[in-house]
């Protein structure tokens, strides 16, 4: 034999066992009783039934991996953290945004009210105190901002894992869909229309009484109103909807409609009623497109609208007189 002479190998059995021990050995039709070589899926070539593995061959399949006994501590280490610490921290943060949902409630109730108001600022008699009602609507609109937006912002930041644009603040969102809120207003326009011809309507709104009496009136009025509306929609459709739905998911939604229906008992019980109706819709609107500005918009163009409207059934328009 030269060195250039290359003697063949020939695998059997057990010299593959012995080289290759976690491949499986190839199936020996001399060997075998049975003629019948053992099933196998049709899409392998039966030529592979005898092939030698390779010499850099190994099957992940065959292996047994043995690990050490402290990565099982460490495994169940962390499936007792996952099942007693999550769910405890996430409790933690629930309860810190409906304790502040109640504070700024509270704010609105107690404090943003007329009584408060007149023992700091009290009316003076006379024409020349004619717009208190209207620094009074500033006060209300003023604490609104600072219970319904200042306050849950400040929660926000600092509940750890929590981001302000969590509060559905995407404006994306709304140009996307701002078909469907054009739709909405449209949608209750006429029930608007059929409200206003009743009388409890239109001799409570609008809510400052002065607001026919001048252009300027009407107008400083409706900026006042539009402003209390985007606090409004970031409290209950974006603290509350966004703050919540990380944890429990759409079931924020109802959550939110209870204390916003609250908030209308003072109103004509026609508006409370179809405030459920609004909070459920404007709630899932803005869980799926992140967004509340389209809530604002719907909820600032239905408010002139009545406003208006109660102020025509009068004849108090500030073009009529």
């Amino acid at each position: 034999m030269t060195g250039n002479d290359v003697t063949p190998i020939r695998h059997s059995t057990t010299t593959a066992r012995k080289c290759y021990p976690l491949a499986r050995p190839a199936y020996d039709a001399s060997a075998s009783t049975n003629k019948t070589p053992p099933s196998r899926p049709d899409r392998i070539h039966k030529s592979l039934q005898t092939q030698t593995p390779p010499a850099n061959y190994h099957n992940k399949s065959d292996a047994i991996v043995v690990r050490p006994a402290h990565e099982f501590t460490h495994a169940r280490r962390n499936l007792h953290l996952a099942n007693h610490q999550r769910p405890r921290a996430s409790f933690w943060q629930i309860a810190a945004i409906c304790v502040t949902a109640c504070i700024s409630l509270l704010l609105i109730e107690f404090v943003a009210n007329e009584t408060v108001f007149a023992q700091f600022f009290p009316p003076h008699l006379g024409p020349a105190d004619s717009y208190w009602v209207l620094r009074f609507k500033v006060w209300w609109v003023a604490w609104a901002l600072i219970a319904y937006i200042a306050l849950p912002t400040i929660v926000m930041l600092l509940l750890p894992g929590k981001r302000l644009r969590d509060c559905n603040l995407s404006w994306q969102g709304f140009r996307r869909h701002y078909s469907v809120y054009v739709v909405l207003y449209a949608a209750v326009l006429p029930v608007i229309w059929l409200v206003s011809l009743s009388p409890d309507f239109y001799n409570f709104y609008p809510m400052y009484g002065q607001a026919g009496r001048s252009w300027f009136d009407l107008l400083a009025w409706e900026g006042l109103y539009a402003g209390q509306f985007v606090a409004l929609e970031f409290f209950f459709r974006g603290f509350l909807v966004g703050g919540l739905s990380r944890y429990i998911g759409i079931f924020a939604v109802p959550v939110s409609v209870m204390p916003y229906m609250m908030i209308h008992f003072t109103k004509p019980w026609p508006e409370a009623l179809a405030s459920i109706v609004a909070g459920l819709v404007l709630g899932s609107l803005a869980w799926k497109t992140k967004s509340i500005w389209g809530g604002v918009c719907v909820h600032c163009a239905v408010a002139i609208t009545m406003d208006v409207l109660a102020l025509s059934h009068k004849g108090q328009l500030p073009w009529l007189h």
